[in-house]
C-alpha cells in the first residue's frame, strides 16, 4: 500500500532546517522555536550511540586482550586522528586548531563555559563533559562494568581515549598545547585549555568569537529571537551539518579500530567485536520499531539520515521506503574520503583498511570499506526474527562512486526477502518476526 502522492513524499523528505526557514519566512515564529528545540538535539541518538559504541568496543578489548594492548592501540588510533591537526598547529595555525577542536566539543551536548582568555591561554569549563562526562554522571560504569569498564588507574575508559588524543596531538606537534583535565570535586566536569606558544601574549579570539566558538547554531537563533533579531537564515541552513566533524571524529575512530583489529585479530574476531557491541546495540532500534507507526518511522529515518550527513532521495514501493544514499553519511563519504578533513583520511592510505575477503559481515564481497560492516551483521540480525527496519542492499554502493541503498520496510508488509538480501548475509531463508516485538 502506497502511502504519500509524490507531492508529500516531497514534503516529507525535507530537512528540519528545511521545514524551519520555511516558517521563518511565513513569519511563524512559534514554529521557529518548536523547530529550533528539535534541531539542538537532531544528533542525540547517533551522538549518544557512537560513544556508547567507541566505549563498549573498547571495554571489550580491554577485557580480551588486557590493558596494555587497548592502550597501545588506542594511541595509535589517536595518532592517527591526530596527524593532520598537528601539521596545522606545527604551521603555525594556534587560533585555527583551538577553533577546529573547538567545534567538535560544541556539540557534545554538554554546557561549555569560557573560563577566560589570558595572553599564555585560553580555557574552557565543560559542566558537564557531553561525552566522557555524560557516562559518569550516567554511572555506568558502576551499572556495568562489564560494558563500561574503568582503567586500572580509575580512569574512565572513553575519558582515557580523550587523553590519547590530547597526548597525540601534543606530541606530534612537538608542543604542550591541549589539555582536558577532569574536576576532582564534581565528576564528570572538566577543565579544557589550550597552550598559547607563537601567539603567546596576543588575544586570538574576541568576546563575541569566544561565544559563537562555544554555542551551538539553535541556541545562537534563539538568542536572537529573543531581542526580536530576525536575521537566522545563515544559522538555519542545512543546520544539520553542524555537528559533522563530531560525527566524523567518531566514525574515524571506530574504522581505525576495526581496521588494526582485522589485521592483528582476523575476521572471525572483528565478527565478535561487531556482534556483541553494536548489533546488540540496535535492539533500541527494534523497540521503536514495534511501537511506531509506518508514518512516524518513515519520518524519524528522515531525520536520522540528515543528520548521520548523507546526501539523499527516497522512493516509496509498495512495501517499502527505499533510501538512495549518495552517498551515506558515515560509511559512503569515508568511502569517497570525504570525512572529516577531505582527503586526509582514505582507505589504504595510513591505518584504514578494506577487509580483503569475502564474509558474512562484508555481504559476500571483497575488497570491502571495513566500516561497513556493521550493517551487513544487522541485516543478518533482522532477518533472523527482528523488524526489518533497516536493511541495506549490499551491493549497491559496488564502487565509491555509487549510492548506497537501505529499506525501510512498512508495518503491514510480508517478511518475503529477496533472494540475494539473504544470499549476501550467508542465508538461505529469513524467519518470522519474533514474538516480543509484535505489539
Amino acid at each position: 500500500m502506497m502511502l504519500y502522492t509524490p507531492e508529500e513524499l516531497a514534503s516529507e523528505t525535507r530537512p528540519l532546517s528545511g521545514m524551519a526557514l520555511e516558517a521563518l519566512q511565513q513569519g511563524n515564529l512559534n514554529e521557529v522555536r518548536f523547530l529550533l528545540g528539535r534541531m539542538a538535539v537532531g544528533h542525540f541518538e547517533l551522538y549518544v550511540g557512537y560513544v556508547d559504541w567507541v566505549t563498549r568496543m573498547g571495554g571489550k578489548i580491554l577485557r580480551d586482550f588486557g590493558n596494555a594492548y587497548f592502550e597501545s592501540t588506542s594511541e595509535r588510533i589517536a595518532r592517527y586522528l591526530m596527524a593532520p591537526y598537528a601539521e596545522a598547529l606545527e604551521g603555525g595555525s594556534e587560533k585555527q586548531t583551538i577553533a577546529d577542536i573547538m567545534t567538535i566539543w560544541c556539540h557534545q551536548l554538554g554546557r561549555i563555559d569560557p573560563y577566560g582568555e589570558t595572553k599564555n591561554e585560553l580555557a574552557f569549563s565543560l559542566v558537564p563533559c557531553g561525552s566522557g562526562g555524560r557516562l559518569v554522571l550516567g554511572g555506568l560504569y558502576e551499572a556495568s562494568p562489564q560494558k563500561y569498564p574503568l582503567l586500572p588507574d580509575d580512569t574512565p575508559l572513553f575519558c582515557r581515549i580523550c587523553q590519547h588524543l590530547q597526548a597525540a596531538l601534543n606530541e606530534q606537534a612537538g608542543k604542550d598545547f591541549w589539555h582536558a583535565v577532569p574536576e576532582r570535586e564534581r565528576p564528570g566536569f572538566c577543565r579544557m585549555s589550550f597552550s598559547k606558544h607563537e601567539t603567546r601574549g596576543a588575544f586570538l579570539f574576541s568576546p563575541d568569537e569566544t561565544s559563537r566558538l562555544i554555542t551551538p547554531r539553535c541556541q545562537q537563533a534563539l538568542n536572537l529571537l529573543d531581542v526580536h533579531n530576525l536575521e537566522i537564515e545563515h544559522l538555519l541552513r542545512d543546520q544539520h551539518t553542524e555537528w559533522r566533524p563530531l560525527h566524523d571524529l567518531l566514525n574515524l575512530w571506530v574504522t581505525a579500530l576495526f581496521s588494526v583489529i582485522y589485521e592483528e585479530k582476523g575476521m572471525q574476531y572483528l565478527s565478535e567485536l561487531v556482534w556483541e557491541t553494536y548489533v546488540t546495540m540496535f535492539e533500541s532500534t527494534y523497540r521503536m520499531y514495534s511501537s511506531l507507526d509506518t508514518r512516524s518511522l518513515f519520518r524519524n529515518l528522515v531525520r536520522m539520515w540528515y543528520y548521520h550527513q548523507a546526501t539523499f532521495h527516497v522512493t516509496e514501493e509498495e512495501d517499502r521506503f527505499a533510501f538512495h544514499l549518495d552517498p551515506c553519511g558515515s560509511g559512503g563519504r569515508l568511502y569517497r574520503g570525504e570525512v572529516l578533513i577531505p582527503g586526509a583520511y582514505r582507505y589504504g592510505d595510513g591505518l584504514l583498511t578494506e577487509s580483503r575477503e569475502p564474509d558474512d559481515i562484508t555481504f559476500q564481497r571483497a575488497p570491502f570499506p571495513i566500516y561497513c560492516i556493521h550493517c551487513a551483521a544487522t541485516n543478518r540480525d533482522q532477518f533472523e526474527g527482528k523488524p526489518w527496519s533497516f536493511v541495506i542492499e549490499g551491493a549497491a554502493m559496488s564502487d565509491p562512486s555509487k549510492p548506497c541503498i537501505q529499506y525501510l520496510y512498512k508495518k503491514d508488509s510480508p517478511r518475503v526477502a529477496q533472494a540475494h538480501l539473504l544470499e549476501e548475509v550467508g542465508l538461505g531463508e529469513s524467519k518470522p518476526l519474533d514474538k516480543e516485538y509484535v505489539l
